[in-house]
């Protein structure tokens, strides 16, 4: 019941213009940097992204890496013409990944597992599914900005997602979890994710770079998962 009702949610958020536009070009502001960053160092991969979301780095990514597999709970690649190179799967990402156990040499998920039911399954399915030694790169907001304290102080909810998430009445861009960098890197942990470096995002990324769990309103982590 609750599988067919986050389908069917999601469908409703997609048909009205939830989908990311196609990127064709990062900067370091940008939140996919550190993924274009990563990937492009490392040629001829496998690699998984999560949440496909009908935004894409195909256009970047798909000459450099050997396989490109994305998911997402809406079949958001339909009608559209694909690189060889890419498959793509439509699935609810609060069940069991369809993905074997250390399939990926990088698993992306960004702007997703604080869309998600239980981020511990997400996590757990992540890592799993990342072979050892493998990169795992994770978008995710911020609750402990300067930006979200100060709306607390002045009663306000500290927003996570974008201004006129109320105008589109998608309450905090339909955000279910909060998190901060603490608490990431704990969650990451338990499942053999080791934190490698953080991307601040957005402007004055050298600012943040000093205090990213103060200034950063939105952080990339990449991991590296134990075992190889």
């Amino acid at each position: 019941m609750l599988t067919g009702a986050a389908e069917r949610f999601y469908e409703r958020v997609h048909a009205l213009g939830g989908a990311h536009p196609q990127i064709t070009s990062v900067g370091k502001a940008h939140r996919y940097f550190s993924v274009v960053e990563s990937l492009r160092t490392r040629p001829q991969q496998t690699v998984c992204e999560l949440g496909f979301g009908g935004h894409s780095l195909l256009n970047i990514l798909s000459p450099f890496v050997r396989e490109y597999h994305i998911i997402d709970i809406v079949d958001c690649a339909a009608g559209k013409i694909l690189p060889d190179n890419v498959r793509t799967y439509c699935g609810n990402l609060d069940n069991p990944f369809p993905f074997q156990d250390g399939q990926f040499d990088s698993v992306i998920a960004m702007m997703v597992v604080e869309h998600l039911y239980d981020p511990f399954h997400a996590m757990a399915e992540i890592a799993r599914i990342c072979r050892p030694g493998g990169t795992v790169i994770i978008n995710l907001p911020n609750i402990a900005a300067l930006k979200c304290r100060f709306s607390l102080l002045l009663g306000r909810m500290p927003v996570t997602s974008t201004k006129d998430w109320y105008e589109k009445r998608q309450w905090d861009g339909n955000h279910l979890h909060y998190f901060t960098v603490a608490d990431t890197k704990r969650l990451a942990g338990l499942y053999g994710l080791r934190l490698e470096t953080m991307h601040p995002v957005g402007q004055m990324v050298w600012l943040k770079r000093l205090r990213p769990h103060l200034f950063c309103h939105e952080i990339s982590y990449i991991f590296r998962k134990d075992g190889a």
